[in-house]
C-alpha cells in the first residue's frame, strides 16, 4: 500500500517512531476513545498532519500530561482533542484497509490509542480463528509501521454472529396505515406551498391503530394558524379523526440550531467534555429554544469545592476559546450562548 502521510515538501520536519511515541506518551491522560462506538473512516490532509507535526516538536523531549502539553504547545484543549480524534480516525483507516484487502470476516473491533492495544474478533471456527492469528497481527501491525503509526499489541479473537433485530411483519392493514400516511403527506405539504406555510421542520404524520396525529412547526411570525387547522381538517376528514399540534419557532434560534449542530459543533463541545476525566463530567444538556443556545454541564463535585470551581472555570475557558479562534466555529462565532455549570448539589458554579 502507499505511504497516505507523506511529508509535506516544504516541512522542514520528520514524524518518526520516536515523534509518535511522544504523542502517544502524552495522550495517555486524555480520555479514551469511546471502545464501542461507531468508527469513522477519514484521511488526515496534510494541513492536519503538519499540525500534529509542529505540536509534537513543540512539546520536546518531555513526558507530559494533557494539561501540560496544552500549555508547552499553546494549542487549546478542543483543538487537541479533534487531533486526537483525527489521529484516531487514521489508525482506523489504516486496520479496515487491511483487514478488507485480506477479506478477514470481521466481527468487531476495540482500539485503545493510549494504551496501544487492537482487540480484532473474527468470525470461524475457534480452530480457523487460531490458524490466521499470527498472520492477523503481522499484517496489520507491518501495515501500521509503514504508515509511521508503529507496532500496537493486538489480540485477535473468536467473535460472534450479530443477531440482527427481527424486523416486524407487515400486514394488509398495516401496508393500509402507510400507504395512508404517505398520501396525506403530499396533500398536507401541497397545500402548505399553495399557501405560502413555510415550515420550521419536516411535518409529520402519523396513521395507525392507536392514533391518527399530525404535527405541524411554523415561524412565529406566521398569524393563519386558525385558518390552517381548518384546511387541515377539510383535508383530513377522509382519513379519521386526527389530533393536530401546531407549534410557533423563533427562526432565529432555528437557524442557529442548524449551524451549531449540522457543522458538529455541539458533537465536539459534548464529546471533548465527556471523554476527557479530569473534568468529572455527569451530565450534558443543550437547547436552542428560546434564544439564547443554552449550554448547561454537571459536574460530580459539590459546588463549593475549590477543585470544581477550578473546574468550571477550565470548561467554560475552554469553551470560549473553542468558538473563538477554531477554524470550524467561524460560522457561529458572532451567535449569542450562556455555558452554565453546576455542581452535583445542583448549584450554579460558575459566576458568569
Amino acid at each position: 500500500m502507499r505511504d497516505k502521510l507523506k511529508y509535506p515538501i516544504n516541512l522542514h520536519m520528520h514524524f518518526g517512531e520516536r515523534h509518535k511515541q511522544k504523542v502517544l506518551d502524552s495522550i495517555k491522560n486524555l480520555p479514551e476513545e469511546n471502545r464501542r462506538s461507531k468508527i469513522i473512516i477519514k484521511r488526515w490532509g496534510y494541513s492536519t498532519f503538519a499540525a500534529m507535526v509542529l505540536f509534537l516538536l513543540l512539546i520536546g523531549s518531555t513526558h507530559v500530561s494533557l494539561a501540560m502539553a496544552k500549555v508547552t504547545a499553546k494549542i487549546p484543549y478542543f483543538s487537541y482533542f479533534i487531533k486526537q480524534k483525527e489521529y484516531t480516525s487514521a489508525l482506523h483507516g489504516v486496520i479496515f484497509e487491511v483487514i478488507n484487502e485480506n477479506k478477514y470476516d470481521l466481527s468487531d473491533l476495540n482500539v485503545s490509542v493510549p494504551d496501544r492495544k487492537i482487540n480484532i474478533w473474527l468470525l470461524g471456527s475457534n480452530e480457523d480463528v487460531r490458524s490466521m492469528k499470527s498472520e492477523v497481527i503481522e499484517s496489520i501491525n507491518s501495515e501500521l509501521v509503514s504508515q509511521n503509526f508503529g507496532k500496537y499489541e493486538i489480540e485477535v479473537k473468536k467473535g460472534k454472529v450479530r443477531k440482527s433485530q427481527k424486523p416486524m411483519e407487515s400486514t394488509p392493514e398495516i401496508d393500509e396505515y402507510i400507504r395512508k400516511k404517505f398520501e396525506l403527506e403530499e396533500k398536507v405539504l401541497d397545500m402548505l406551498a399553495k399557501n405560502n406555510y413555510h415550515p420550521a421542520f419536516p411535518i409529520e404524520v402519523r396513521i395507525n391503530s392507536k392514533e391518527n396525529f399530525m404535527y405541524i412547526a411554523l415561524p412565529k411570525t406566521e398569524k393563519r394558524v386558525p385558518e390552517l387547522k381548518e384546511q387541515l381538517k377539510l383535508l383530513t376528514k377522509d382519513y379519521g379523526e386526527f389530533r393536530y399540534k401546531i407549534t410557533s419557532i423563533d427562526m432565529a434560534a432555528r437557524e442557529q440550531e442548524l449551524r451549531w449542530v449540522q457543522n458538529g459543533i455541539i458533537s465536539i463541545i459534548f464529546g471533548g467534555l465527556s471523554e476527557n476525566k479530569a473534568f468529572k463530567i455527569e451530565g450534558l444538556s443543550y437547547s436552542f429554544h428560546p434564544l439564547p443556545l443554552q449550554i448547561e454541564v454537571r459536574i460530580s463535585l459539590k459546588s463549593t469545592d475549590p477543585e470544581a470551581i477550578e473546574i468550571a472555570e477550565t470548561i467554560e475557558n475552554e469553551i470560549t476559546e473553542f468558538i473563538k479562534t477554531h477554524e470550524m466555529t467561524a460560522i457561529v462565532r458572532n451567535d449569542p450562548y450562556e455555558v452554565t455549570i453546576y455542581g452535583r448539589d445542583e448549584k450554579k458554579i460558575n459566576k458568569k
